[in-house]
């Protein structure tokens, strides 16, 4: 990935090809001058990548060449246009609306409830449980299926259930008892979907990987 300031290899290539050191009005020495050039000419050395952070990088892309079918130039200079293949269907939800008259008795037993329904978190010795059962396959690049959902006011993750993907990122300490995945794609979805699940609600599955990007800790 580019940084937003960085104008990259392209940007300064061509202008740091003619950049020439004078001594007259130069005011670094030529030593400084070579290395700011170098940076014009290169771009600025970045950070190396984690493990984690370059199979990410290197899932995606064969993620989107997977789907990709080509690039359709425009004969009259326009945007081109990505055609891509469309994925199997996703699982069926059967998720149907909170009645009206549930949502209201609900609020009036609870004043300070939300259109959200929600579910009640799990205490400490729960959620210890659930980490350390997740201990031996908790892991980047484990494929795994989403068995379970919060309940939402309008579907969206009740219609994630079924689902399967790939652990994308763990989360920090903060919220050990989440982790992002990375779902599958599932339609005509042309983008990535990346969503934060309470690991209560992931099973592990032995599926391969879509794609040849296994990950080398």
């Amino acid at each position: 990935m580019t940084a937003a300031d960085d104008p990259g290899p392209d940007g300064g290539r061509g202008v740091a090809a003619r950049i020439v050191f004078d001594p007259s009005v130069a005011t670094v020495s030529e030593e400084e001058f070579n290395e700011l050039v170098a940076i014009m000419r290169d771009g600025p050395n970045a950070k190396p990548l984690t493990p984690e952070a370059q199979w990410r990088r290197d899932y995606h892309k064969a993620m989107f060449h997977r789907r990709l079918v080509g690039v359709q130039p425009d004969l009259f200079g326009g945007k081109p246009v990505t055609h891509m293949y469309k994925a199997a269907p996703g699982p069926v939800s059967d998720w149907k609306p909170e009645p009206v008259e549930e949502k209201l008795s609900r609020i009036a037993r609870d004043p300070q409830a939300t259109f959200g329904i929600g579910r009640p978190a799990l205490s400490p010795e729960e959620l210890a449980v659930v980490i350390d059962g997740a201990a031996n396959w908790l892991r980047i690049a484990q494929r795994v299926r989403i068995a379970g959902a919060f309940a939402s006011y309008d579907g969206r993750a009740e219609r994630r259930i079924g689902r399967k993907g790939v652990i994308w990122r763990l989360c920090s300490p903060v919220f050990a008892g989440h982790t992002y995945v990375y779902l599958d794609p599932t339609g005509a979805e042309r983008v990535e979907k990346i969503v934060m699940v309470e690991l209560r609600d992931v099973e592990p599955i032995d599926d391969a990987l879509l794609v040849p990007a296994p990950f080398h800790a």
